[in-house]
């Protein structure tokens, strides 16, 4: 609302406000991208009860679980993986340190030619990014490496099947673990990620909730809140 002495100038809300603002961008994505999906983000503009990004944690982040499991000195090995065009090793390398863990960087070579075997290893991480530059689809090229080599199929197969191990897959990753779904015990219903409703390759700050999981990285975290970063061309689950 704005106002002078004794008369008022304008009187709006913000979504109204908004969507003036962005009524030219919009016009341009119903053009470039799916109409609808245009339709559905300019709508979502105008919903002034929308509470927008927001973090409701069901767990103290101050406090640090990995503590007592530090103090013993022991530090099992987890398993770094990379491959042409995938990045942010170091940093998932980082934290899994920081967690108590021995972070090993593997480069998919160094198992192809026998130098390193999965055997040694309680987990293994598939990182992010754009292997093979995903000419055959998001993480597909990675996936079809080992799922068309027998050794390498054997091994990871056999790594998958141990119950003394963990995998973490996350955005590259996640997608080259969901094609080889048939390796893994469980994933029988995982999805397949195709492209994108939108038609466009998609990097958001999205508000997520934590649903009940049996996944050891979701421990004690059921019903939190939080603005997770996604940035994917095929990131929806078919």
């Amino acid at each position: 609302r704005i106002t002078q002495p004794g008369e008022e100038l304008l009187v709006s809300t913000r979504g109204e406000l908004e969507r003036q603002w962005s009524k030219t961008s919009y016009q341009i994505q119903q053009l470039r991208d799916n109409p609808e999906c245009a339709v559905q983000e300019f709508d979502a503009i105008g919903d002034d009860d929308d509470p927008g990004l927001n973090v409701s944690l069901r767990f103290d982040p101050d406090e640090n679980i990995a503590a007592p499991m530090i103090a013993t000195g022991i530090r099992p090995e987890v398993a770094i993986l990379r491959e042409q065009g995938v990045n942010s090793q170091v940093e998932m390398a980082a934290a899994f340190t920081r967690a108590g863990f021995t972070a090993v960087d593997m480069h998919m070579t160094e198992i192809f030619s026998g130098t390193v075997d999965l055997r040694r290893f309680r987990g293994m991480v598939a990182c992010g990014g754009f292997s093979y530059g995903d000419v055959l689809g998001a993480g597909e090229g990675w996936a079809k490496s080992i799922l068309y080599h027998n050794k390498m199929r054997d091994q990871f197969q056999a790594f998958f099947e141990r119950t003394d191990t963990f995998t973490l897959g996350v955005c590259n990753g996640c997608q080259m673990l969901a094609t080889m779904k048939e390796l893994i015990p469980g994933a029988d219903q995982w999805p397949k990620f195709v492209r994108n409703v939108s038609e466009q390759f998609e990097a958001r700050l999205s508000p997520v909730k934590v649903e009940s999981s049996p996944a050891m990285f979701l421990a004690d975290m059921a019903g939190s809140k939080l603005p997770i970063v996604v940035s994917h061309g095929e990131g929806r689950a078919d």
